[in-house]
Order: C-alpha cells, then structure tokens, then sequence
C-alpha cells in the first residue's frame, strides 16, 4: 500500500514537471548566453522531472523498507507550529515593505527577525549573520549580475 502512494506521488511529479517544462518553452528558452524567459523554469522543471523518474524507477528496484515499529505515526506529528507562523507572518510583512523600505534595509530587518525570533540566538549573531547574508545577496545580484533593488525611502 505504501509503495502505491509513493509512486503516485512520484508520477504526480514528473506530470507537474512536464506540464511546466512545456509552458516555459512556449515562453522561450533563449540560450545560455541570453536566457529566455523560460530558461530557469524549464531546468527547474526538467530537475524536477528527472529526479521523480528516479525516484519512480527506485521503487520499483529497490527492495521494500521493514518498518521497525508496526505502528503508524502521523505526519504532522512533532511539526512546531508557531515557529511557522512566525516565518510566514515574517515573510508577509517583508513583502509588503520590500518595496518600501527597500532591498538592504527589509531584508536585514527580515534576517534579524528570523535569526531572534525564530531561532533565538544571540545579538551579535543576528545583527553580524543578517549583515553577511545582505552584503553577499548585494554583492551577487546588484554588483554581479546588476539585478536593480529598489532602493526605499532611505535611499539605499
């Protein structure tokens, strides 16, 4: 029985992946030069495929798991809830002031919040692990690739 959802699962995946890369060649692949609009989702969605084709014909190869305990756990079992909702309302309140505050400033505020509240650590981490992932986020895609941030009422 277990192994009929896990290759349902498996096939719902490689139909999601298929279903995606064909929408993303009709938006245009460009080449690897000057990639399309389409270019990123159809790796993603060829990854996806392929990996699922793998994980498909694995299950059909590979010799059944014994369960070490007969007894059925739930799956949402042990998940902490209010760290998640931390992160979503986190993530909402960045998206509605990205734009505002702009990339630097809502995103340090954003990696503070989840270094403090989500994962208690203490300030010097936060403050020093929030201003890394800013400074190498800006270094890649504002002076690398020269992806323009907006920049907020401040300024920067």
């Amino acid at each position: 029985m277990v192994k009929i959802h896990h290759r349902t699962g498996s096939i719902f995946w490689i139909v999601i992946g298929v279903y995606v890369s064909i929408g993303a060649y009709r938006l245009g692949l460009g080449n690897f030069h000057q990639p399309g609009p389409g270019f990123i989702f159809f790796l993603a969605a060829l990854f996806l495929t392929i990996l699922s084709a793998i994980d498909l014909g694995s299950s059909f190869i590979g010799k059944p798991k014994v369960a070490v305990d007969k007894k059925e756990k739930p799956i949402w079992v042990g998940v902490r809830w209010q760290k998640v909702l931390l992160v979503l309302a986190g993530l909402s309140l960045y998206t509605y002031l990205f734009n505002y505050l702009g990339f630097l400033t809502a995103t340090f505020l954003l990696m503070v919040f989840l270094f403090k509240a989500v994962e208690p650590t203490k300030w010097w981490i936060s403050i020093v692990g929030s201003l890394t992932t800013i400074l190498i986020s800006y270094g890649i895609f504002e002076l690398w690739l020269k992806v323009p941030f907006p920049q907020g009422f401040l300024g920067f």
